[in-house]
């Protein structure tokens, strides 16, 4: 498994700072095992590591916005909570997740278009 990106950013991070793994994750309240596999993309970060990251270390407040964009991008799946869903809700978000895998990148546009207008 290839770094990711969020795992070439820890690394800087922890170069920059001169801290070790180890330094890091005992901030982090993470084991050192741990951080070292989401730095080598083994495992994901946790929901909450951006959090975290930028309680500790203020290079990572000021760069928040891209830590979560690489952790994002890090994930293999997204787990979406649908507990108080509607049926409709229910069936729309299985529809997208069944789908996802084969749409096109036309389709993919068009939705990213849509979310975005939606966001403006």
């Amino acid at each position: 498994m290839a770094m990711t990106g969020l795992g070439k950013e820890l690394r800087k991070l922890r170069i920059d700072l001169g801290t070790t793994l180890a330094g890091m994750a005992k901030a982090l309240g993470i084991s050192s095992a741990y951080l070292s596999s989401i730095e080598t993309g083994k495992k994901p970060a946790p929901a909450d590591f951006v959090d975290q990251l930028a309680k500790h270390y203020s290079a990572v407040r000021q760069q928040r916005h891209e830590f979560e964009v690489l952790a994002n991008q890090a994930r293999r799946e997204v787990v979406l909570r649908l507990g108080e869903a509607s049926t409709e809700e229910y069936e729309l978000a299985t529809a997208l997740a069944r789908r996802f895998a084969t749409m096109s990148q036309e389709q993919r546009d068009a939705l990213q278009r849509l979310l975005h207008k939606e966001n403006a």
